[in-house]
């Protein structure tokens, strides 16, 4: 099943399909979708094998029962969607990285303070899902979250596509690793120490310039 006309009218526009689905359902329901579409366009899915024995990467068979679909964005489900007027900080991010951010910021104590959003569908971009996420969370600084480095990972391709979304009204932050030629340190204690300074990045209110 597919989630309006706006993305039924995407599929058909776009050359391909890329998507980083961080469940076992959102994988099932894209390739099923795949399979059910109308016509055939190449799907390309950049989830991870780290993800095949992640302890919290996990779904209820509920979600894969007739009348659910795939998610192109699964927006934040906590204590932060109960009172988004309170939310200061929404994180966009796709993939694994979601799951050190929710357990970042569980030991923070900040799970009313900070969204943390999931693109599940890269490409054809969910405008309007994402829009409907800014909307909601109006007094937030947005930030896109990444753990691949800035020149090879999805922060060129979503950074311009965020902005059309807000219609350039608010900034767009970044929180991951700086630029470099290669895409890992080879060196556990440095990937580590390189992951949690994005954390803290993400989660540091004074990271961002003009940000308390």
């Amino acid at each position: 099943k597919l989630s309006g006309d706006f993305a039924v009218h995407q599929l058909y526009d776009c050359n391909w399909i890329v998507a980083n689905c961080s469940t076992p359902a959102n994988y099932f329901h894209v390739l099923r979708r795949q399979i059910l579409l109308p016509f055939r366009k190449p799907l390309i899915v950049f989830t991870p094998k780290s993800l095949l024995r992640h302890p919290e990467a996990k779904s209820s068979f509920d979600h894969m029962l007739p009348g659910t679909h795939f998610q192109r964005l699964i927006p934040d489900e906590g204590p932060a969607a109960v009172s988004p007027q309170k939310v200061k900080r929404v994180i966009f991010c796709t993939g694994k990285i979601y799951y050190e951010l929710i357990r970042e910021r569980k030991s923070r104590g900040m799970d009313d303070a900070v969204a943390v959003v999931r693109i599940e569908q890269l490409s054809p971009f969910p405008f309007d899902l994402v829009k409907a996420e800014t909307d909601r969370y109006q007094n937030a600084d947005l930030v896109w979250c990444q753990e691949e480095h800035k020149n090879q990972g999805y922060y060129d391709y979503i950074k311009p596509r965020l902005h059309t979304t807000i219609s350039h009204s608010r900034s767009i932050w970044y929180a991951g690793r700086e630029p470099a030629a290669a895409p890992a340190t080879g060196n556990k204690h440095a990937h580590l120490m390189e992951l949690q300074r994005l954390l803290d990045a993400a989660f540091n209110w004074e990271t961002f310039p003009g940000k308390l």
